[in-house]
């Protein structure tokens, strides 16, 4: 067991930035200058073409193919504005000292014209009237034959974006990070743990992943090895040595906080150091992510293109992960008719990763180095290896101490350049043991309870109460959340070893003792599935690198598996239901292997069977089909795997727990023991508005969809959707958002009005706010506490450019000042603020704003100062942290305790491991450091009785109290809880749309 640390405070990784320390930083932008005419031939192509299809300029390829010339550019054309319906683009470079390593205006016409000339070469190989059409592209090229006079890059001054980070449309947030990323190019620091020693020597990288730009930081290749061992052998041979590259990568993101300025009344900027471990793959990638391109690093060692500045910048490039493997946006071809040096072919770097770059950081490396960047998912093996092929042997993450002296070694490089910020003070701790309230536990705690060590003390009847009474407690939880209706839980399998292990784990989730019967309100019914064509893949004649007809395959044989499940639910599951309108259906379902080689993800079922589901009005949870293990030692009497109980376990919990919405308490108790006033907590409301998106949907129109969820005081959850007047409970909202998309995908092939229903899930930023806006003037029942994330709902942009449709007053600039009212001016049907008086918010005792992500910072606890010499670990219990920074606008933070399952980093020998290092037969390189990010709290709009320090904390500890929930077991969840419930939600029907791909 870990040595518990005294969290007394918390010392984030964001820092201050110096005004007075950069005055010979150079940030120049240089605009597209034929943006107009680039758009004016686009439309009149799509006029030529008349196929009703709109025509988007290639940008990406030309930005690739600038930037593969060019490594002294932070990024190219990238957009920025709509200007009278006109999308503007910009590129910008950033440095200190000399001008020259610019490209020259003159010199990137030559390229923009070439570009065009081969955009017009694609052009005139598709249909269409060929005079026409050269016609249009003739007067394009003379349009930008020319460079216009006044074209040339402009010089900014950086205390300019510092004193005002909106200034040139929000440069600063690019510029200033990229500046401080150039001044450490080329840099070189040390670290050091016991007898080692490591020098880091820093580089920059173009491009945070395919389409995002600016500049971060890499290290040099480090080689990592250990040794592990193999389990299932015995003898002094069971150890296998394992080796893998990586290398530390810095970021450095700029962000705000509310309430603190200038003395010029804009927004103090905060710099976050962002450490992260990226991974190189040095064996031959053989199977990657479907969907998602290669990010491949590439370095020149000698110009591409003559008379082009270069540096030893690493430019990200990305290959298609296609059956055939090509840089993406026809990037070789630009470059030939740049006249430029070629790429190597993607497939050899991908068949030897050893061979094309640097891995070893040898000195008299000459050529270009290419990087194969590892993602998660990726597997490699060496030819003549057996088995699928193996992921990246290096685990990610380093362990705070490593972290916490990096961080200390980059301000020591940028000494003057960054003030690190103060410690945050811990708040209190949270109720633990006894205090513990039972809507505050897990499924895992109360599981220890009946273990055999926890009863030893009892004995008899007491005993047996004992266990009783835990039985009641998950019995009663989800009866009182369900309000006391028949519950029907079918097992559909196929094998009977599915069947065996779900009942095994079912009984456990119940601490169900031999000889108990499961509860009465609660029908576990097996179904057998007769019919083993129903877990068959969905058949193609080909995957969509040789099918053109794919997705028209994808989408028929969709229906038709769907209409054979609803045809066996009818036939086999609805007919054993008694009083159909008094329960509720849930299903735990077979559906066979997810990933088998050579089918394709869309292949799967998954979909149709929930589609089918919902139809029915059941709600649905997917197994994959159980295997007993192979068991190599004769005394071992398990039949199944660990793995394999643990995913069944899960599966039951999510099923059991969160698809009803269950606490295994009162939620009134958790908030009183947050502050919130007796009067209050025992009818307190707690709203969590949700949202999810995904770009991958139809055409350029992301899918994104919403709810608000409801968690109340006594327990039940329910479930406000745009499209329906009235609060549903949230077993009842899961099948009528399933309902919906279902006919959202019906209607994606469909034409005019029948089409209207897609818009449902393609929520603007307008509705999203119109529909904040109704929840809170119209459907607040009890005393409420609002929770929203601060991500999107605050901004976002239309397809003119302008960012007209979103909730403003959620920016930073905003809130401080509008503290005390809700700003709707621009929202239909409210077109107002509303004052804190107002009698339609009167149940409303405040709005939470939640940030995360990038925008909270890294942290080291244990520690006032990043040099000093202490000892620091995670958090072994959720721990809050008051930040005074602004005193008149309090900010809380949240973080999670260390998961269960990291147990390997708890160790004392392991927090103080650098990766490369290794204590005894405990090697960094085998741990994946994974520490809980910070969660930010901001209550505004807040009634007056809350208004004193003590309240304000009260209402940040409720949902800071809430990262918890009853079926996730192995720490605190990322969201409080009703917010985790809608994003869940959400998911868990994006199968039908194939968009959780």
């Amino acid at each position: 067991m870990p040595a518990k640390i005294n969290p007394s405070f918390a010392l984030p990784a964001r820092m201050d930035l110096a005004i007075d320390s950069l005055s010979d930083a150079n940030i120049a932008v240089l605009m597209f200058p034929f943006a107009k005419e680039v758009k004016e031939f686009c439309q009149n192509l799509e006029k030529v073409f008349r196929n009703k299809q709109t025509i988007y300029a290639p940008y990406r390829q030309l930005n690739n193919a600038i930037l593969a010339c060019s490594s002294t550019l932070t990024h190219g054309f990238e957009y920025l504005e709509t200007v009278n319906y006109i999308p503007q683009y910009r590129a910008l470079a950033v440095g200190t000292g000399a001008e020259s390593s610019i490209p020259t205006p003159e010199k990137i016409h030559e390229l923009i014209y070439i570009w065009a000339q081969t955009w017009i070469k694609q052009s005139l190989e598709k249909k269409g009237q060929r005079d026409e059409i050269q016609s249009v592209c003739d007067r394009f090229l003379e349009a930008i034959d020319k460079i216009p006079e006044d074209w040339q890059w402009e010089f900014i001054a950086l205390k300019t974006l510092i004193k005002d980070l909106n200034a040139q449309n929000g440069l600063g947030y690019q510029a200033i990070p990229s500046l401080l990323v150039t001044l450490l190019h080329e840099q070189t620091c040390t670290i050091s743990s016991g007898d080692m020693e490591q020098t880091l020597k820093w580089r920059k990288v173009q491009g945070g992943s395919s389409t995002r730009t600016g500049l971060h930081l890499v290290s040099q290749p480090f080689k990592a090895t250990y040794f592990e061992e193999d389990y299932r052998k015995s003898g002094e041979k069971n150890a296998k040595e394992k080796e893998g590259y990586f290398a530390y990568r810095l970021d450095f993101y700029l962000h705000t906080q509310a309430g603190r300025f200038h003395t010029e009344g804009h927004l103090k900027p905060w710099v976050f150091i962002h450490l992260s471990c990226q991974r190189y793959a040095h064996e031959p990638l053989v199977d990657a992510n479907h969907g998602r391109d290669i990010s491949i690093l590439m370095g020149m060692n000698q110009a591409r293109l003559d008379k082009y500045p270069i540096d030893s910048t690493l430019v990200r490039l990305t290959i298609e992960n296609q059956a055939h493997k090509n840089w993406q946006e026809q990037l070789p071809d630009l470059l030939t008719e740049f006249k430029a040096r070629a790429l190597v072919n993607p497939q050899e770097i991908l068949n030897n990763p050893r061979g094309f770059g640097n891995l070893d950081d040898f000195d008299d490396w000459n050529q270009d180095e290419y990087y194969i960047v590892h993602a998660e998912g990726y597997e490699y093996k060496q030819e003549g290896q057996n088995g699928r092929g193996h992921g990246h042997s290096i685990k990610t993450g380093f362990s705070l101490t490593e972290s916490a002296d990096i961080t200390n070694q980059i301000l020591q490089l940028l000494n003057g350049v960054l003030i690190p910020d103060r410690p945050m003070a811990f708040d209190r701790p949270v109720p633990a043991g006894k205090k513990l309230p039972l809507a505050m536990s897990d499924y895992e705690l109360h599981r220890k309870s009946l273990i055999s060590s926890a009863l030893k003390k009892l004995t008899g009847e007491a005993k047996q109460q004992y266990i009783k009474d835990q039985q009641n407690v998950i019995a009663g939880a989800i009866k009182r959340t369900m309000n006391s209706k028949q519950i029907y839980l079918f097992i559909v399998y196929y094998e009977e070893h599915t069947k065996t292990l779900v009942r095994q784990q079912l009984r456990q989730a119940f601490l169900l003792q031999d000889g108990d019967e499961f509860p009465a309100h609660i029908n576990v019914i097996d179904v057998f599935i007769h019919d083993s064509s129903l877990l068959e893949k969905l058949p193609v004649s080909g995957l969509p690198s040789v099918n053109a007809n794919f997705d028209e395959e994808i989408n028929k044989q969709h229906q038709l598996k769907r209409q054979a499940w609803q045809k066996f639910i009818k036939q086999n599951l609805v007919p054993l239901v008694k009083e159909q309108n008094n329960c509720e259906l849930f299903a735990i379902i077979e559906i066979g292997t997810s990933k088998v080689k050579g089918r394709h993800p869309q292949q799967s079922i998954r979909g149709a069977v929930r589609e089918a589901c919902v139809l029915e009005n059941i709600n649905s949870q997917m197994l994959q089909t159980v295997k007993a293990k192979d068991k190599e030692n004769p005394e071992d009497d398990t039949m199944y795997s660990k793995v394999n109980e643990g995913r069944v376990l899960n599966a039951i919990l999510d099923v059991t727990l969160r698809q009803t919405g269950t606490l295994y308490g009162l939620p009134s108790e958790v908030y009183q023991l947050a502050g919130i006033p007796e009067n209050f907590a025992q009818k307190l409301d707690v709203i969590a508005f949700c949202r999810l998106q995904k770009n991958n949907f139809i055409g350029k129109t992301p899918f994104q969809y919403a709810v608000a969820v409801r968690l109340s005081a006594g327990g039940t959850v329910d479930v406000l959707l745009p499209h329906q007047p009235q609060w549903v409970p949230y077993s009842k909202a899961g099948i009528a958002i399933g309902q919906l998309f279902h006919q959202v995908r019906k209607a994606r092939n469909a034409i005019e009005n029948d089409r209207k229903i897609i818009e449902l899930v393609q929520m603007k930023g307008g509705q999203l706010v119109k529909f904040v806006a109704d929840v809170l003037s119209q459907h607040l029942e009890n005393p409420t506490i609002a929770l929203i994330e601060a991500d999107v709902w605050r901004n976002e942009r239309t397809k003119d450019g302008t960012n007209n449709q979103a909730w403003f007053q959620l920016k930073n600039e905003y809130l401080f000042e509008q503290k005390y009212i809700l700003n709707f001016e621009r929202v239909p049907g409210h077109n107002c603020q509303y004052p804190r008086d107002d009698k339609n918010f009167e149940n409303l005792l405040g709005v939470v704003r939640i940030r995360s992500n990038h925008e909270t910072p890294q942290y080291v606890t244990n520690r006032k100062s990043w040099d000093e010499d202490s000892t620091t670990s995670d958090f072994t219990e959720l721990s809050g942290f008051i930040d005074k920074t602004v005193p008149e606008f309090l900010h809380y933070f949240s973080v999670g305790k260390i998961p269960s399952t990291q147990k390997n980093q708890k160790t004392p020998q392991a927090r103080e491991l650098y990766k490369s290092d290794r204590d005894g037969g405990i090697y960094a390189a085998n741990i994946p450091y994974k520490h809980q990010q910070m969660l930010e709290m901001l209550p505004f709009f807040v009634r007056r009785e809350f208004k004193t320090e003590d309240n304000l904390k009260a209402l940040c500890r409720v949902p800071h109290f809430l990262r918890i929930s009853p079926a996730f077991t192995r720490g605190n969840i990322s969201h409080p809880y009703p917010m985790h419930l809608g994003i869940k939600l959400i998911e868990d029907f994006l199968c039908i749309l194939y968009l959780e791909l």
